[in-house]
């Protein structure tokens, strides 16, 4: 398996067998329109189109050990996915986040790549209009801060990190750590936040909704 095509539908088939999983388990019923939306992208592997002189970040001199931090078994053929297609990828950044950095090492420790979404987006393997998934990567002892947006969200992380949504106290986050291969959901406009600790992450993300609007940091 070395054509992109055929990598992104092993991605795509991959993450569906564990949202069906997790849908057994939870019954969380917007799990099924994500689910719904991989199928319908697995179906349009095909059509991949890898960018010519895809786009690097000073952030993805952390992809490789990102990638070794995933755990066995699904999570694991997830990360062995996209280190086969990572050439292919071109990494980018919020433009909110660009003209306004969160802290001033933030640029050169954070981006994502899109492997599917809108056409008049970021530069994606694939074209939807209905749903946006790529790769998030953050470095070592990075918080990506409270943030929200009106797209609905799935992360499925590929290494341990720390994760919080909705409660803060005293306008900080309550921070979980989270294991990789687990499904986290923030519905609409819910606040959240991601920190690492000594290792890099990679977290695969769907979004689903309005995708035109960029994540805004929460007041």
């Amino acid at each position: 398996m070395t054509r992109p095509s055929e990598i992104f539908a092993a991605i795509t088939r991959n993450l569906t067998e564990l949202l069906v999983e997790e849908l057994a388990r939870t019954r969380e019923p917007d799990l099924a329109l994500f689910i719904e939306g991989l199928e319908h992208l697995s179906g349009k592997a095909n059509a991949t189109s890898p960018q010519a002189t895809p786009t690097r970040l000073p952030a993805c001199r952390y992809l490789a050990e990102a990638l070794d931090a995933a755990a066995i078994g699904k999570v694991g053929e997830l990360a062995m996915h996209l280190r086969l297609l990572e050439p292919s990828l071109s990494f980018v950044q919020n433009p909110n986040y660009r003209h306004a950095p969160p802290t001033p090492s933030f640029l050169s420790e954070y981006g994502y790549a899109v492997l599917a979404g809108p056409a008049d987006g970021a530069p994606a393997l694939v074209s939807d209009p209905h749903l946006a998934f790529g790769v998030l990567l953050l470095g070592p002892r990075t918080e990506y801060p409270a943030h929200h947006h009106p797209a609905t969200e799935l992360y499925v992380p590929l290494g341990r990190a720390d994760w919080a949504k909705g409660s803060m106290v005293a306008g900080r986050p309550e921070w979980v750590s989270r294991e990789p291969g687990c499904v986290i959901y923030h519905p609409p406009n819910l606040v959240h936040a991601t920190r690492t600790h000594e290792s890099p992450l990679a977290a695969l993300y769907l979004w689903a909704g309005d995708l035109a609007t960029y994540a805004r940091l929460a007041d």
